[in-house]
Order: C-alpha cells, then sequence, then structure tokens
C-alpha cells in the first residue's frame, strides 16, 4: 500500500479540485491511499475579501512572511508516507500566509522531513517569487522537492487582474458577458489529470529522480518570460512598500488603513499604466538575447 499526504490551504476550494483531478487515478487504485489535512488559520481569512480593504490588509504580512496562528495540524503516523503534496496559492507575489506560517511550523518539520514533496499551485499568473520562498522553506524542514505542478490563469494580463477581483471581491468566477471565466479554467482543472499517471508511477516504483522531467513533458510549468521579468521587479517593491507600512504604522491603525489605500491605487496604476511598457522592454529583451532568456526560463522550471 502507498501512502499520500495531501496538505492544502483554500478558501475558495479551486486548490483542492485542481489536486482531487491530478490525483483522479490515484483515487481508483486499491493500492494507494490518499489522505487530506487543511491548513486552518485560527482566525481565517475572509472569502470573498470583503470589505475589499481585508484584502490589502494582509499585503505586508504576506510579503514578509509573518506568520498567523494556525489550528494544530495532527497527522497520524505522518513517517509512513511515501509522497506529500502540498496545494498551495500566491498572495501578492509570495506564498499565503497560512502556507508560509504552516512551513514554518514544528508540524511541518516533523511532517515533511525526509520526504519528497510535490508543490501543486493554484495563481493567476505570477508565481515564481513565491516558489523561491517555498523551495527553502520545504529545504528548511528537512523535505524534498521532487516535482513541480503550477496551474495558472491563461489569460491576458489586464484581463485577469479584473477577473480575479471580481471573483475575490464578489466571488463571481464564472465567466460574463464582457469577462472570461476568473482563475484556473474549469477545462484546465480537469485536464489536470493527466499528471497522475507519471506520479504513479514513480510512487509506484520508488524512484522520483525523473518525475519532474516527465511533469515538464505535460507542461506542468509554463513560463512566459516577461511576465516573470516583471514580476522579479515587482516583488523587490513590494518588499520597499510592506516595510514602510510595517515601520509606521499599527495593525489596524488609521495610518495603516491610509497607507494600505495608496498602495492600492499604486498597485492598478503600476498594473495598467507602467507594466504594459515593462512587458514590452522585456519582450524586447527576449527577442535580442534569446538564449539568455531562455536559460533564465529553464533554470526557473528546475528543482
Amino acid at each position: 500500500m502507498k501512502k499520500i499526504l495531501v496538505i492544502y490551504y483554500t478558501q475558495s476550494g479551486q486548490i483542492k479540485d485542481i489536486i482531487n483531478s491530478v490525483l483522479k487515478d490515484a483515487k481508483t487504485d486499491k493500492n494507494v491511499q490518499i489522505d487530506y489535512y487543511k491548513i486552518e488559520p485560527e482566525e481565517d481569512y475572509p472569502f470573498p475579501w470583503r470589505p475589499s480593504s481585508k484584502f490589502y490588509d494582509v499585503f505586508p504580512e504576506s510579503v514578509k512572511s509573518i506568520d498567523c496562528k494556525l489550528k494544530a495540524l495532527i497527522v497520524n503516523n505522518s513517517y509512513e508516507y511515501d509522497l506529500v503534496i502540498l496545494g498551495l496559492q500566491v498572495w501578492y507575489l509570495s506564498p499565503s500566509i497560512p502556507i508560509s506560517s504552516f512551513l514554518k511550523s514544528d508540524e511541518a518539520k516533523n511532517i515533511l522531513k525526509g520526504k519528497p514533496v510535490i508543490t501543486v499551485y493554484g495563481t493567476r499568473n505570477m508565481w515564481v517569487s513565491a516558489n523561491k520562498t517555498v523551495k527553502n522553506l520545504i529545504k528548511n524542514t528537512g523535505g524534498h522537492i521532487i516535482g513541480n505542478i503550477v496551474f495558472s490563469d491563461k489569460h491576458h494580463n489586464l484581463i485577469s487582474v479584473i477577473t480575479i477581483v471580481r471573483w475575490l471581491i464578489n466571488r463571481k468566477k464564472e465567466a460574463s458577458k464582457y469577462f472570461p471565466e476568473a482563475g484556473v479554467s474549469t477545462n484546465d482543472i480537469v485536464s489536470a489529470s493527466k499528471f497522475g499517471n507519471p506520479i504513479l508511477y514513480s510512487l509506484t516504483n520508488k524512484n522520483f529522480d525523473n518525475l519532474q522531467n516527465e511533469l515538464l513533458k505535460l507542461n506542468a510549468v509554463q513560463i512566459d518570460y516577461h511576465i516573470m521579468k516583471t514580476e522579479l521587479t515587482g516583488i523587490r517593491i513590494f518588499h520597499i512598500w510592506a516595510s514602510i507600512i510595517l515601520k509606521n504604522s499599527q495593525p489596524n491603525s488609521k495610518k495603516r488603513k491610509r497607507l494600505l489605500k495608496l498602495f492600492s491605487y499604486y498597485l492598478f496604476f503600476v498594473i495598467y499604466a507602467v507594466s504594459p511598457v515593462a512587458s514590452l522592454i522585456f519582450r524586447s529583451k527576449k527577442l535580442i538575447f534569446p538564449k539568455k532568456a531562455k536559460k533564465e526560463t529553464e533554470k526557473l522550471t528546475s528543482l
């Protein structure tokens, strides 16, 4: 009997749907046992994010990986699991607060130490910065990443901003007359089952050495160079903003609310006025220096 442990955090349920699809074949295999554990903050974050100010309020702590208190995650006989799948999402180019809080906890060290881990992302379109943080946090627990699968919104960057806000604030994920479905598409979630075969094969044969290469053949990780470069620039600026807010205001204070409001204006200005220009510049760089761009991209798809 092979045992898979799934640990995840979700507000909307999307990441669990994705993992269920990935493990569709494993669920029907009598020789595989799958156990699910949801990470739960003591005081969970709202979904939808109403009022919208609550969504901006998690910005500084997300970027700076400041922990929240979690309910105890008691995993029975964790030493018996042959594989751990970690389902996560991205907040402000960083791992969500519940995910980073878990990965820094004693429970994570007890559960992940010595275990092969597959990370599964459900995100808008920027995940590279968060993945760097997650890789380091998993390494610190003693776990080792043997696979990474990224599910993202494949619509144009400026369109996906509108649809994700519509979903997060108004809980409207479905397509409308003017906009496509928000988040990871239903078709992509259904087709996620294609990743199950290489995972099950590696699990059965107790050999994960070539798993990521097999997953990449199925387009488990796709990187748009211009979006990736824009993101890596953005995370540096986010750290500056987060530091200013944390240094100059207290939680729930009027000054913090004013600073976050200012940040929200800045964020939309950058997205709609600056990022198109940055995207054009990075697209040009890719055309001028294709080998360098390819090398940078391939580095990020590896473990």
